[in-house]
């Protein structure tokens, strides 16, 4: 078993005019393992990889459906019917050689741009699904020019059994701003993303509902660039769920401020985890990364795991610090003396734990369909 039916995959791309090269690719993926030996324990113990081999999915196209979710004010496209593509298995900031799966989606899939300078809207919903039993592949470029300002969702929802794998690259150039929010909801999903800031990027970033997932996300700070990011993953049943967030100071006098948040609940696995690293060259930079999870049932495992790297000795600041606990037994009882049940006790803690007062309304309201559809607060 694979995660392709490989003789879909060859048919699949015999339609592309530069054939020669995406099957190099698709020989790249077949060679690459999924981790290598010099690849950090914290990631390496983590994600189940075996579960996308059981997959065995079609590759193929189809007509997606325009059934998506709906954010007020922005502009949506659905991914592939609604964007130019063009024949080229490459992306800028991303090579194939980096992981098994980018070389798997940049063998089957086109290239999308999207650049601020060339889109009307400044508010764009990016709407990537799947049909059951399909893997759909992503390559996407989004950049930002000199002194624009771009909101971006770019959200994964597939039907059971489907598949969604994306790379992803941004670019936020001088005086620019990024607002981004990546949301994965697939029950199979890989998104593999990088940023290039010279600017400011803020991202937001859920993933939920996902019997396996892994989402890679690295931002690279040039001089003067800012970052922040929230990172939020609850896992339900017996998700699998594994986020990570680096963030590498290149220019002086960058910042960058990250939190993570985890909840699971039954036997699910979530980890959010990152690297916040300063390099020599990183002047006068500043970065904070903090880490916080809540397991719910005696089977599950919510896991943080922030880690701080700097290679110089002059910084203004660097921070990071993780806890994991379990709903806290003094808090229900609070709130149950003043006249709350055990279950809407445990509610009102969980919600005031991962919903920030800053996020985005659309998130805020994914989030308490899911704790409200999945039953999870339970008592424990």
């Amino acid at each position: 078993m694979a995660i392709i039916d490989f003789s879909s995959a060859q048919q699949y791309i015999s339609k592309f005019s530069n054939k020669s090269e995406r099957e190099r690719l698709l020989s790249l993926y077949l060679s690459l393992p999924y981790q290598r030996i010099s690849d950090s324990p914290t990631l390496k113990h983590y994600t189940d990889w075996s579960r996308f081999e059981k997959l065995n999915l079609q590759v193929k196209d189809f007509l997606p459906s325009k059934e998506g979710r709906k954010i007020e004010g922005y502009t949506e496209i659905t991914y592939p019917s609604e964007i130019e593509t063009k024949d080229e298995p490459t992306n800028s900031l991303i090579k194939a050689e980096e992981h098994k799966l980018v070389s798997l989606t940049l063998a089957l899939s086109n290239k999308v741009t999207i650049s601020s300078s060339n889109f009307k809207s400044k508010k764009i919903l990016f709407y990537h699904t799947s049909s059951e039993g399909v893997f759909y592949p992503l390559n996407l470029e989004v950049k930002v020019e000199d002194g624009d300002t771009m909101d971006f969702v770019y959200m994964s929802d597939s039907p059971k059994d489907g598949m969604t794998s994306s790379v992803i690259s941004f670019e936020v150039g001088r005086d620019a701003q990024l607002n981004l929010t990546i949301i994965g909801l697939s029950p199979n999903l890989f998104v593999y993303s990088r940023a290039l800031v010279e600017g400011e990027l803020n991202t937001n970033i859920f993933t939920s509902r996902s019997f396996i997932s892994h989402l890679n996300y690295s931002i690279e700070l040039m001089e003067n660039a800012a970052s922040k990011f929230s990172v939020k993953a609850i896992g339900l049943n017996d998700d699998n769920i594994n986020v990570r967030v680096n963030v590498i100071h290149k220019g002086k006098r960058s910042k960058s401020d990250g939190v993570l948040k985890a909840i699971s609940t039954d036997s699910a696995l979530s980890v959010i985890g990152g690297d916040a690293v300063v390099s020599e060259e990183a002047l006068d930079s500043s970065t904070s990364i903090i880490g916080r999870a809540y397991n719910i049932g005696k089977d599950s495992k919510a896991v943080v795991a922030p880690m701080l790297e700097v290679k110089t000795g002059r910084v203004q600041l660097a921070k990071h610090s993780a806890s994991v606990s379990r709903v806290p037994d003094e808090l229900i009882f609070y709130l149950e003396t003043r006249g709350f049940s055990r279950k809407e006790a445990e509610s009102m803690i969980i919600k005031g734990f991962i919903i920030d007062e800053n996020d985005p309304p659309f998130l805020e309201k994914i989030i308490d369909e899911i704790l409200t559809e999945a039953k999870v607060l339970v008592s424990v």
